[in-house]
């Protein structure tokens, strides 16, 4: 499979459009949370939720191809074939059980969706499908996906138009904290987020 390559800045306009085109005032208007879910169904795919692995390793998987996916059936504890159509995203069931993985739900379906946006054409008719792993070895597609994710959850136009609301008083781990909470994503992503923009 060929790879593309897309510039850091190039990635950034692509998130600009895709929020515009669902919702300008998710780029334009105050900050808040980007509806990701109802943004991946306004792109004409659709969310499933299935416990993708016995051990959680596989977090999402985007399928470009119909056929036949193996889940985990907790309840019989074994592996099944699950039908699947083309332009289906599913989604970890796990990450939906306990509060304090939200952050790390909603990234896993903006990374997804980013894979259908940016690699649909790569994957088209291989019968391979985009995965995100936990622990994977960084390649360029996933690097992509995660940087695309990334500026559609906090585009970069909120993400200052916040941090400069909010930064008053606050110590670095407050504003982090508080910006999160905003975005309804992870410390950790927007720690990550704010520092490649050179905001902290």
């Amino acid at each position: 499979m060929t790879n593309i390559y897309y510039q850091e800045q190039v990635l950034e306009n692509i998130a600009r459009k895709v929020l515009c085109g669902y919702d300008s005032a998710l780029y334009y208007g105050s900050p808040a949370a980007v509806p990701i879910e109802e943004m991946i169904e306004a792109h004409g795919v659709s969310l499933e939720y299935q416990y993708l692995r016995k051990n959680g390793r596989i977090l999402g998987k985007t399928i470009f191809d119909e056929g036949l996916e193996a889940v985990y059936d907790m309840e019989n504890r074994e592996y099944t074939l699950f039908p699947v159509q083309a332009g289906t995203i599913l989604i970890d069931a796990s990450l939906c059980e306990e509060d304090a993985s939200t952050g790390r739900l909603r990234f896993t379906c903006a990374h997804e969706l980013a894979h259908w946006i940016l690699h649909k054409k790569l994957y088209t008719g291989t019968g391979r499908s985009a995965a995100m792993i936990t622990e994977q070895s960084e390649t360029t597609l996933e690097v992509q996906a995660n940087m695309l994710g990334s500026a559609i959850l906090m585009p970069i136009a909120q993400i200052k138009r916040c941090f400069y609301q909010l930064r008053g008083g606050r110590q670095d781990g407050q504003l982090i904290d508080d910006m999160a909470n905003v975005f309804q994503v992870s410390r950790q992503a927007m720690r990550i987020r704010l520092t490649n923009h050179r905001l902290l």
